[in-house]
């Protein structure tokens, strides 16, 4: 097997199947030693009959062990070329060096890679503010002091997964440049010295590296006074721009050296070691960066990547009282007692602030290293005029930005648009990038290309003197032009949210607008500063992605593109209707139709005004909002506030690819498309908790001093006023939560704190185990009958308002919603009504107010002693439940045969309330 991965791993080297075995064997088994004396022309007597190239080809794509062939851009790449050409999409198939090698986000590869000891060599470089490397016309060298520098190793400089003719390319141009000599390129009678390590030497500073490289690469004949350039042999016919006065090269910011764009030879080199430099300080950057906001992070960041497309996204067990500086109160009792009530109110945040600018300063250093690599990109749009390189792409340079772009897909993957604003120079320079990539043809495929990234390694067992080795397992991931949806969705909705707040619409009453104008001038901040440059920052996300397409139109056709487009992330827009969702005979086909269908549904834009049936009498004319906060949402109509619009704006971007979707509790959110500071949310209550599977709906408004203030939150599942589920929610809509200030503790920050902390606080603290814990005081209690008597209250007002009212007469905005929640979960329903039957105490529902063992009852048993008030919900549940699946029961309440469960096919018609036009 080990002789076979050799053998393999020369043949990608191009190097023939008979002249691979014989060096092996003379090599005793090392594949780069066998690799060496090939292209030294030892086995050249060797007839290289038996290979061919394109067999050799092919043998890189059929050791692939494909997974899967679902949501695969390039697998399906070769079936549609034919047609691609129908389309006259021109040449596109020849653009694309990478046509006809196969892609897969479902794809493993096992490589093995050597594993070389770091060689340290002590190389002369100076480190001077003022001046680069001295060089001199006669080419003697000048330098401040010595430095023992790492020098990449040929394992490194080959590392990565494979494809086609790749491994060949990156070791011929490696051990090409170690040749320690190199003749005149005009006279052929002198010879000019050079080291390989002033090639692969790593500089802690790329500047460093490109100066030191472009001070020495390009040397002069003393006999016929012909420039030759060192890494390629041949002649320089641009001059060399130095100042002679002072015989340096003058230091430079991100300006292009004419020196190393001679040749692809040298374009090779510099990419390649650029992104060897980009990926280290990359990975030291995670590495060193440890913020407080860390869990909550991972868990919007899991959020982000499942919930489009309806996969777990599990409430996270870590926000506890370590997130204080997100606003998250402890989960377990604490020395003041209860959830929303406790702690002091000021918090420390010099940790914080310690961390964001620790932050701040590696971003920057990090951006300005992407602008120094990025110069010398292949581009026909360079401003000193498209060079040779930029044409004929070197093919390793190729590899290596295929192979070194993992950095591209991390930050596209790890933040929201709210934290690509806050890193506005890394996201910003990474956009050049992009620019940079996809405006050339034979790099914009690998904007579209799935990712292959190393995750897991292990040595490999070698004998006595032979070079060490590891495997590594290479697995799939989504592409760059992928993942760069989820940031377009939240550019779309950001200035979806700049327009709306921008926007003049109907009047107000001139009463509460006056008021709210002079509101707005008392607000601390007032300028536009930061919407102008978010809403120039989203339209260049967005344009993007725009070009990206474009280019891929024309290297890899319109079929592709289009095939491309229908697999990526998307929001529902108002009316779109999901048909046909069918749940499975086990439970696991029934949690992933849920999922994907909740993923689908979790966000959306719909009318939430009333309608003109529902304004009659009212004398005010003006459009009116089916919302508790109708009065503050019209009060505002006309009034500019662009930090408010600032901070909906990036809230918008958040929500849309961020709200948690899961089968044990998912959040949904309904946004007034023509005013998107009037939100309701609908949370589920979570599993194992007496809240679940309850609808759980809120009124949520954004007021004018948003963020700078919390938004204003209303509990609206109170069965009329009557009901208190929890002691942080009360029978007259009133939310307690430290986030919204409506008790002391770790509060709601200014800029920092979002509206999907709050939903999630919510969900995960109020919406507990153990309820009666979260009363100040009743934490430390040890009369569990108490406990247990408060949950088994909480389970009888949710079967009776929760749920049955709820799916009886369900709220507008949420129908659709509401009516399949129930219907997927039919059957589990079934089963959780009957487990909590076991658990209930046989009392009525008592208002859950100051609920103790002895509290007052406010609904006395209605049905005769045979039946508690447990019974009776769950009864009219079951009911409603059989009516929604269409299942038919005889007189004594048993199911007939003909029954339809949730275990059979059922339709699911998802729909909103009709889209209102923009006025």
């Amino acid at each position: 097997m080990a002789d076979q991965l050799a053998i393999n791993q020369l043949r990608e080297m191009g190097i023939p199947r008979a002249r691979a075995k014989a060096a092996l064997l003379k090599s005793k088994g090392d594949a780069m030693s066998a690799a060496e004396k090939v292209f030294a022309g030892d086995f050249d007597d060797i007839p290289s009959d038996d290979d061919d190239t394109s067999s050799h080809d092919n043998d890189a794509i059929s050791s692939v062990n494909d997974q899967g062939d679902a949501e695969s851009y390039y697998e399906q790449d070769m079936e549609m070329e034919d047609f691609d050409e129908q389309d006259g999409d021109g040449t596109h198939g020849t653009a694309d060096p990478y046509a006809n090698v196969f892609f897969s986000k479902d794809r493993t590869e096992v490589i093995r890679e050597s594993k070389e000891e770091t060689r340290r060599v002590t190389m002369p470089w100076q480190i001077n503010e003022g001046t680069a490397l001295a060089h001199f016309p006669d080419g003697e060298r000048a330098f401040l002091r010595p430095a023992k520098l790492p020098i990449l190793s040929r394992g490194e400089w080959m590392s990565g997964c494979p494809e086609g003719s790749e491994q060949s390319f990156l070791f011929q141009l490696y051990h090409g440049l170690q040749e320690p000599v190199v003749t005149c390129a005009s006279c052929k009678q002198h010879s000019f010295t050079r080291s390989g390590d002033d090639f692969f030497a790593c500089f802690p500073d790329f500047e460093e590296y490109i100066m030191h490289v472009a001070g020495w690469v390009q040397q002069t004949c003393p006999k016929c006074s012909v420039t030759t350039c060192l890494a390629c042999g041949e002649k320089v016919d641009i001059p060399r721009h130095h100042d002679p006065r002072s015989k340096t090269l003058l230091r430079t910011d991100n300006i292009e050296r004419d020196e190393l764009l001679h040749c692809p030879d040298l374009q090779g080199v510099v990419i390649g070691m650029g992104l060897h430099t980009i990926q280290k300080q990359f990975a030291e950057n995670r590495r060193t960066h440890t913020s407080p906001q860390s869990s909550i992070t991972s868990y919007l960041h899991a959020s982000q990547s499942n919930s489009l497309f309806g996969q777990p996204s599990p409430i996270p067990d870590d926000l506890d009282e370590d997130e204080d500086d997100y606003g998250f109160a402890s989960k377990g009792p604490v020395a003041s007692g209860g959830v929303g009530y406790g702690g002091t109110h000021r918090e420390d945040r010099s940790g914080q602030l310690a961390v964001e600018e620790a932050q701040r300063v590696m971003d920057g250093e990090f951006a300005k290293l992407l602008g120094q690599v990025r110069i010398y990109l292949p581009s026909y749009r360079r401003a000193s005029g498209a060079r040779t390189s930029d044409h004929l792409v070197h093919p390793t340079a190729l590899a290596h930005l295929r192979r070194r772009s993992g950095f591209v897909n991390e930050l596209l993957r790890n933040d929201s648009l709210l934290g690509m604003s806050n890193r506005f120079p890394v996201y910003d320079a990474l956009l050049d990038w992009l620019e940079v990539i996809s405006s050339h043809e034979s790099l914009a495929s690998m904007l579209a290309m799935p990712c292959m990234v190393p995750v897991r390694s292990q040595p490999v067992a070698t004998g006595p003197g032979e070079e060490q080795q590891i495997e590594v397992v290479y697995e799939g991931s989504p592409s760059p032009r992928e993942l760069l949806e989820n940031c377009v969705i939240q550019a779309q909705s950001a200035l979806k949210g700049i327009d709306s707040t921008n926007r003049r619409i109907e009047p107000a009453a001139e009463d509460a607008t006056k008021g709210a104008e002079r509101q707005a001038e008392k607000l601390p901040w007032k300028d536009d500063t930061g919407l102008t440059e978010l809403k120039t920052f989203c339209e260049r996300i967005i344009s993007s992605a725009k070009n990206i397409d474009a280019s891929l139109v024309q290297t890899k056709g319109s079929a592709f593109v289009e095939r491309m487009r229908q697999s990526l992330p998307r929001l529902p827009e108002s009316g779109v209707k999901v048909e046909e969702l069918e749940a499975g005979d086990n439970e696991i086909d029934v949690i992933r139709i849920y999922e994907e269908w909740a993923g689908r549904a979790s966000f959306q834009y719909c009318d939430l005004t009333r309608s003109p049936a529902e304004a009659v009498g009212d004398a005010d004319t003006s459009v009116q909002y089916d919302h508790h906060y109708d009065s503050s949402i019209r009060s505002l109509n006309n009034v500019t506030a662009p930090k408010r619009s600032l901070a909906i704006a990036k809230e918008l971007a958040i929500l849309t690819t961020n709200i948690p979707v899961a089968w044990h509790s998912s959040i949904f959110l309904r946004v007034d498309e023509g005013r998107v500071d009037c939100i309701k949310a609908m949370i589920i209550g979570p599993e194992g908790t007496p809240y679940e599977n309850g609808c759980f709906l809120f009124d949520i408004f954004l007021p004018l001093d948003y963020n700078w203030k919390c938004p204003s939150v209303h509990y609206m599942t109170t069965n009329g006023g009557k009901y208190r589920y929890n002691p942080n929610l009360y029978a007259d809509g009133k939310v307690c939560l430290s986030l919204l200030g409506t008790w002391n503790g770790p509060g709601w920050i200014a800029g920092k704190s979002t509206l999907l902390q709050v939903l999630i606080s919510i969900q995960s603290l109020i919406f507990c185990e153990k309820p009666y814990d979260n009363e100040p005081g009743w934490e430390s209690s040890t009369d569990n009958a108490a406990r247990e008597a408060y949950s088994a209250n909480v389970r009888r007002m949710v079967v009776k308002d929760a749920m049955a009212n709820n799916l009886r007469n369900p709220p507008a905005a949420f129908e659709s919603e509401i009516k399949t929640h129930f219907r997927l979960k039919a059957r589990s329903l079934r089963a959780q009504l009957d487990k909590w039957k076991t658990m209930d105490d046989g009392a009525d529902i008592a208002d859950g107010g100051v609920f103790r063992s002895s509290s007052k009852v406010t609904e006395s048993k209605a049905a005769g002693p045979s039946k508690t008030a447990f019974d009776i919900a769950a009864d009219e549940m079951r009911q409603l439940l059989d009516d929604l699946t269409g299942v038919k029961r005889t007189a004594k309440g048993s199911k007939t045969s003909g029954e339809r469960t949730s275990s059979v096919a059922s339709r699911t018609r998802m729909s909103t309330r009709s889209k209102k036009s923009n006025k």
